[in-house]
């Protein structure tokens, strides 16, 4: 009985130790764009609750991955009336301007200009408009674009989503591989959905919007209005390390067209899963993986492309493809230059079974500096390998996220 009265009063002198210590204060240093109240509303504490290690390095994931910051360093002070946790942070530069170019090896390339705001009234809102067009190409196509997304205005938890885009193409109407005529066609597309974390640490999401889509032809094919319900879940274990990332990131998502007020019954079921390892001090080894099917009926259209690239365009398209990709993230220049050889193996295919292979190595060269963004330069290289290969190349501005 002494004994166990003695370890009594041992654990209540030592309070605080055996019920942790509580969070007095929390200080957040060097805010530019970024409100304060951002910052707190991605903690998984404030003042008063029990000080947790664990609770203050998942706090720092998830200001890490709203990509606003390049640094962030905590620091904790200890006094007798509690803890004070101080966040040292340098953002990355909100608006940011990206050229966008494409190479083909035939000689035609595509152009254009997007302007991104990534911290939106400081509060983590995003708005997106660009406009790119192909040039030195048969098919003249261009378009037009405009996104945003408002992170967690509702209930702290819900981002609402959208957008609106107009694109004009000049395409080839193929049956049964042959060239049958050709058509100019115009597409209209409406974006409008809520994105909810399901947990504080935003693991667990799912996302659901409605897309209207809307496509003339100049001849040949009859207009069509298709609106697509759109259902995605996503478990993300992936942390922006900032000059890498780890961990891991699964998505099953289906698009379907809402029946009686779509022309067509259409749409797609695709998952992918991506694990990025870290090896060495910034070195990192990426594997991805993915399926993606079409759903419903609606003739020889409505394609999918299997994220396969180093190939002509008909080789990539079907009904279904499935693909896999390796690829190893090496510093060229510390902190400021990576090379990622890569290699790329699938299949497009029209049945339930893969019917082919193929496989396109490249590589992908990133000027780096994160204070800016992450990827301000990237240049990618692929070809591949047998029939219907062909060399492509891109450089453009390009953010990881």
């Amino acid at each position: 009985m002494r004994k166990l009265l003695k370890a009594f009063l041992i654990l209540l002198l030592t309070g605080n130790i055996a019920f942790g210590t509580p969070i007095k204060e929390i200080k957040v240093e060097g805010l530019k764009w970024t409100k304060k109240e951002f910052v707190l509303r991605e903690l998984l504490f404030k003042p008063g609750d029990e000080f947790s290690e664990e609770k203050l390095k998942e706090s720092v994931r998830n200001l890490l991955n709203t990509h606003l910051f390049y640094r962030i360093e905590p620091e904790v002070i200890r006094k007798k009336e509690g803890i004070i946790v101080v966040l040292k942070v340098k953002e990355k530069f909100p608006i940011v301007p990206l050229p966008k170019f494409r190479l083909k090896s035939e000689g035609s390339y595509r152009a254009g200009l997007e302007v991104r705001d990534y911290n939106l009234l400081g509060m983590g809102h995003r708005l997106y408009a660009g406009y790119v067009k192909w040039y030195k190409t048969e098919n003249e196509s261009y378009s037009y674009y405009t996104y945003f997304n408002l992170y967690r205005i509702i209930k702290n938890r819900i981002n609402l989503y959208g957008g609106a885009s107009y694109s004009s193409d000049r395409e080839d109407y193929i049956v049964n591989s042959r060239k049958k005529g050709e058509y100019r066609v115009k597409r209209r597309e409406l974006l409008l959905g809520t994105h909810l974390y399901l947990d504080r640490e935003k693991v667990n999401q799912v996302s659901f919007g409605v897309r209207p889509v809307f496509t003339d032809y100049s001849s040949i094919l009859k207009d069509k209005q298709i609106y697509y319900g759109e259902l995605s879940y996503t478990r993300d274990f992936s942390t922006d390390m900032v000059y890498y990332q780890v961990g891991s990131r699964f998505t099953l998502s289906v698009s379907q067209s809402i029946p009686e007020v779509s022309d067509l019954t259409t749409g797609n079921l695709s998952v992918s899963y991506t694990n990025s390892v870290k090896f060495g001090k910034q070195r990192t080894r990426i594997y991805a993986a993915g399926f993606g099917t079409k759903l419903g009926y609606s003739g020889g259209g409505y394609q999918l492309t299997a994220p396969i690239p180093g190939y002509s365009s008909e080789r990539i398209t079907g009904k279904r493809y499935i693909f896999g990709s390796f690829s190893l993230r090496e510093p060229v220049i510390d902190r400021t230059v990576f090379l990622k050889p890569m290699v790329v193996v699938g299949d497009a295919f029209r049945w339930w079974k893969p019917d082919d292979l193929l496989v396109a190595p490249g590589v992908e060269l990133t000027a780096f500096w994160a204070r800016l963004a992450d990827g301000i330069i990237r240049f990618k290289l692929f070809r591949g390998i047998g029939e219907g290969a062909d060399t492509q190349s891109s450089l453009k501005l390009t953010f990881r996220w």
